[in-house]
């Protein structure tokens, strides 16, 4: 009987152990904590999801203090710098989308949101980040932008006259051709 219950209770983990990594595979997100002293960064806590998203652990982040930043592009630095002195300087800021390089060298993109938090006195005593992988989105843009150039200088350079109307039979758009074979402008 034992045996049997020992079978049961390594199945029972295995299958515990598949689930969680099919879900630390799917996460997207992870949040970081900055603790704030003299209005100036002293701590920084990195989630455990950190790993899924960067390839970085939490450990690493803590060894490395300046890990953060170099694992940005350094053409991408400015705005993640300039996002983390407004929130020193007492601001609200905006969230902002920039370039993280993974453990693994892969380019990933990422939303960065930061939420400040204040003592009863008003002071900055840290802030909360909530960083979240966007890649997938941002590809599926530079794709839809690039079919649309793409399916925009077709259509304008093409030798047929092409118009477009709504359900009034107004035009909504005319190609040059077609303007030209009529003997109007486009306008």
């Amino acid at each position: 009987l034992d045996i049997t219950e020992s079978k049961y209770a390594q199945k029972a983990l295995s299958e515990s152990e598949k689930r969680y990594r099919r879900i630390s595979e799917a996460v997207t997100d992870y949040i970081f904590t900055v603790r704030v002293g003299n209005g100036h960064p002293e701590e920084t806590y990195h989630g455990p999801t950190c790993v899924a998203v960067t390839g970085y652990t939490a450990e690493e982040f803590t060894s490395d203090p300046f890990l953060w930043i170099r694992m940005v592009p350094e053409e991408d630095q400015n705005v993640v710098r300039a996002q983390a002195a407004a929130v020193l300087a007492g601001e609200e800021p905006e969230p902002i989308e920039h370039r993280i390089r993974r453990k693994d060298g892969q380019i990933r993109w990422v939303s960065n949101s930061l939420v400040p938090n204040y003592d009863v006195k008003g002071s900055l005593v840290s802030y909360d980040g909530l960083i979240r992988d966007i890649t997938s989105r941002k590809i599926a843009e530079e794709t839809l932008r690039h079919s649309e150039e793409r399916y925009r200088q077709l259509v304008e350079t093409m030798n047929e006259g092409l118009a477009m109307g709504d359900h009034d039979y107004i035009f909504t758009f005319v190609n040059e051709r077609f303007a030209e074979m009529l003997g109007y402008s486009r306008e």
